[in-house]
């Protein structure tokens, strides 16, 4: 028999799923599903809490954040478009949010990278997003998740499955789960903030929320429409939000530059990914390194018959349990990056960004010195990180999406991109993109004397 569940939630107090609420009551049956239980044993940020302690909270807390914060979008959409509200499409829309991470793997980018680049040395062009397998888990007939959707109503798995393959939201609907200001994003933004015990990143949520329009954005760039006549609906702010909107984005910007791309971190990403690609490659080290030939993290990562149900037993524990194996494997490579990232040993790292500061001739000059006197070290004992930001993103593409800018209105009920406005505090440092260079060293020797080459000696 349906009852009222409530979850207590750090961020949100109780997330409620009413028994009078059919989409909620459907929600409570999936998280009930081993794919969706397997969330509770992934950590949200990799290995964050190896600089935030209590930066543990996993992607079944944030997938839950989701579905609550999609419900008030939804509410905000139910306002705006009156009797002609489709709940069908809403009802899709939420369960799509409360899945959304369920193709996850362990350990975040570092596990992604890692695919990657197996892919690559195996000649194959790209390997599956987690978006793909999101959608494989969600179609998987033998698993539990769409048998629910199934028996909920017939074609419903595909139609949430659907929602993960589309770039450009079709509808507003879509805008709750890929836009500017999305149930995705909102939850992270709070809840890491919270996680982490950074100060930075508050956001005024309740009152971003409040002040949400509908709007269709007309791109006069896009090859697909040269008559500038289909538009994408998405979010857009009133006027009055405005301040509120600056500060939702140099919330962003401030834990992509503090957390997210913090450079102990990123340093640990580093080393997981070098040991994973180890461990999925036969090429490199043809035997398996002391693991087992069956387990979950060796069988996924190298072998090309591995099957969903593989995916379904990859974790953070399975992945910690691959590591611990590895401290005593007879590779000695292998085994020094796994003690590392076991002990919690960080590697030695040049900050060329942060050395150099505003000085580009000396950051380029710099980094073109280290690459020559690195070339056979890199990917091996030392490793290069280079990731890009600014307002939207940290790889460079959303700043490119139209719908995933930030827009609010002005005095003329006209929709401005967010930094077009004369008086914004959202300064041309924010809006253009930025770039980290940092070498990260294994060897104390190397570091050394690659830090003498950096500065030109």
């Amino acid at each position: 028999m349906a009852k009222t569940r409530r979850i207590r939630d750090p961020i949100y107090g109780f997330i409620v799923f009413d028994e009078k609420n059919e989409t909620d009551m459907l929600a409570w049956e999936l998280i009930e599903t081993p794919e969706f239980q397997r969330l509770r044993r992934i950590k949200q940020l990799g290995v964050s809490d190896f600089v935030f302690p209590s930066a543990t909270h996993s992607r079944f807390a944030h997938s839950l954040g989701v579905y609550h914060n999609a419900r008030m979008l939804m509410k905000i959409i139910r306002r705006e478009e009156g009797g002609s509200f489709d709940e069908n499409r809403a009802n899709v829309i939420l369960i799509a949010a409360l899945l959304h991470d369920i193709g996850h793997g362990p350990f975040s980018h570092a596990f992604e990278d890692a695919r990657k680049a197996v892919a690559r040395h195996k000649g194959q062009s790209k390997a599956p997003s987690h978006e793909k397998f999101t959608e494989n888990l969600i179609l998987d007939k033998n698993g539990a998740i769409n048998k629910i959707l199934e028996a909920s109503k017939a074609g419903l798995s595909q139609d949430v499955a659907d929602i993960f393959a589309i770039d450009n939201p079709a509808d507003i609907y879509h805008a709750v789960v890929s836009s500017s200001f999305d149930a995705d994003r909102l939850d992270y933004l709070m809840r890491d903030r919270y996680m982490t015990g950074t100060g930075a990143g508050a956001i005024d949520r309740d009152w971003l929320i409040e002040n949400l329009k509908i709007y269709k954005i007309y791109n006069p760039d896009d090859p697909d429409d040269p008559d500038n006549t289909s538009g994408i609906p998405t979010f857009t702010f009133k006027a009055k939000a405005r301040q509120a909107a600056e500060d939702f984005l140099l919330a962003r910007h401030r834990l992509y530059t503090q957390v997210y791309l913090h450079k102990t971190t990123r340093g640990f990403e580093k080393l997981a990914t070098a040991l994973f690609v180890k461990i999925g490659d036969p090429e490199i080290c043809p035997n398996h390194l002391g693991l087992d030939k069956n387990a979950p993290l060796v069988r996924f990562l190298r072998d090309t018959e591995a099957s969903l149900d593989d995916y379904k037993r990859l974790d953070d524990a399975a992945v910690w349990s691959a590591i611990e194996v590895l401290t005593r494997s007879q590779d000695d490579d292998t085994c020094r990056l796994a003690k590392r990232l076991f002990n919690r040993e960080p590697p030695r790292v040049l900050d060329l960004a942060a050395h150099f500061s505003d000085d580009k001739e000396a950051f380029f000059n710099a980094e073109n010195r280290l690459d020559n006197h690195l070339n056979s070290q890199l990917g091996t004992s030392v490793f290069k990180d280079s990731p890009g930001y600014n307002l939207y993103t940290t790889m460079g593409g959303e700043s490119e999406k139209e719908h995933k800018k930030v827009r609010v209105h002005d005095g003329n009920g006209a929709a401005k991109e967010i930094t077009a406005f004369k008086n914004t505090i959202i300064g041309e440092p924010h809006q253009e993109k930025a770039r980290l260079l940092r070498y990260y060293f294994l060897d104390d020797e190397i570091y050394r004397e690659a830090r003498d080459v950096m500065d030109g000696r």
